[in-house]
């Protein structure tokens, strides 16, 4: 796996199984002690893969879904489009990034961010957001790494119980 060549694509129909099983494993293993084990046990591939391709063929308006695939293998996804709950249309928002965990610091999620950033630049966004687990440390490194820095909004994602702490990152963009 190490020294793949990540090239970074939009989804098609056919990726939404794979993308159902990165999602569901990069939040087994980041998340196992914040959400319950019985949420994440629970976490269903084929569900999660009707939601896939459902998004894949009709995304929200504005939303982009970007994969990275290694070799013929997709490997992790994003999703980003104009900030939920804003009325600052030049704000954007970075929805979520998750790699499988067995592609963790093997360059994917870096190919992903930086595809997300100049995504976000075309799209006309002077400055981005994103939400984290509070206590999620690989990932608040990784953020910080790339200049996406805590801006001290919090929040209490009450789909989940226990609700899950998050905490707001941005970045002028331009």
């Amino acid at each position: 796996m190490t020294g793949a060549i990540i090239i970074v694509r939009h989804p098609v129909e056919g990726d939404a199984s794979t993308l159902a099983d990165i999602q569901i494993s990069a939040w087994r293993a980041a998340y196992r002690g914040v959400m319950t084990d019985e949420y994440l046990d629970a976490m269903d591939c084929e569900s999660f893969a009707k939601g896939w391709a459902r998004n894949i063929a009709k995304p929200k308006p504005g939303t982009t879904h970007l994969v990275a695939q290694a070799e013929s293998q997709v490997v992790g996804f994003c999703i980003l489009g104009p900030a939920t709950g804003d009325a600052d249309s030049a704000l954007g928002q970075l929805y979520a990034i998750n790699v499988h965990p067995q592609w963790w610091a093997k360059g994917a999620g870096s190919a992903l961010f930086a595809a997300a950033e100049e995504n976000l630049v075309a799209l006309g966004y002077g400055k981005a957001f994103l939400w984290v687990e509070a206590d999620n440390k690989r990932a608040i490194d990784f953020y910080n790494n790339r200049g996406w820095l805590d801006d001290g909004g919090t929040l209490q994602d009450t789909r989940f119980d226990p609700p899950v702490s998050e905490r707001r990152h941005s970045r002028e963009l331009k």
